[in-house]
């Protein structure tokens, strides 16, 4: 009598695990759950506590703030000129949500709004069908922060997120060749370069490669249990 129950209680356990995975809203809601109380406390050198978490929406002008301001160091990114649309700015926030994408912040709690952001890591969605195991990393941090580890911890929980919320297998991302900080960290994690891309962008009157690297996720997690 109890091996009989205790299969019924496992087939209708089951069953619902399978219903709740194929009904969207409610996987959804699962997922924003987890998202809203998913968070880590690192401290650093200098004693400051720095909380690694998920993107809230009141992230987004912080978030943004550390774009434009890497951008006018005229060093990191192929883009020229800073975000200053709202609307544009509230348009990616939606779709982060929607496709739920992941985009983990690093928040000092000792500073105002917009500033408490001082990094993010973005693991996004490929653009192409047949590429949905394939995520696409990014990373900002505000320059006093960086070579402090918190680049690192961005990364790692990207990640295991991307591979833990949307079943990413594959990590890809790209880099200056000329940015031998950011080609350091992410060979350190794991990351193998896959190709260069020779004078693939020209600002200030120079060229510069772009360097393609890619990450599995299963092999990175059990290296890094």
């Amino acid at each position: 009598m109890c091996s009989f129950l205790f299969l019924f209680f496992i087939i209708i356990f089951n069953e619902l695990i399978i219903f709740i995975f194929h009904n969207n809203t409610i996987r959804n809601l699962i997922i924003n759950i987890y998202i809203y109380f998913m968070n880590k406390v690192i401290e650093l050198q200098n004693g400051e506590k720095i909380i690694i978490r998920h993107l809230k929406k009141s992230d987004v002008e912080g978030v943004w703030k550390n774009f434009n301001d890497v951008i006018y160091e005229n060093a990191y990114l192929p883009i020229l000129f800073p975000m200053r649309s709202q609307l544009e700015k509230d348009s990616w926030y939606r779709s982060i949500k929607k496709e739920n994408q992941i985009c983990i912040v690093a928040e000092n709690p000792n500073f105002r709004f917009p500033n408490d952001i001082i990094g993010q890591c973005e693991i996004l969605n490929s653009e192409w069908d047949a590429a949905i195991h394939i995520g696409i990393l990014g990373i900002l941090l505000k320059k006093k922060y960086r070579d402090l580890g918190i680049g690192r911890q961005l990364i790692d929980s990207a990640i295991r997120e991307s591979e833990k919320l949307n079943n990413k297998e594959k990590i890809i991302l790209s880099c200056f060749s000329s940015n031998e900080r950011a080609l350091y960290l992410y060979k350190s994690i794991g990351f193998t370069v896959v190709g260069v891309r020779k004078k693939q962008f020209y600002m200030d009157s120079k060229y510069y490669d772009e360097v393609l690297m890619e990450l599995f996720t299963e092999e990175y997690i059990n290296k890094n249990p």
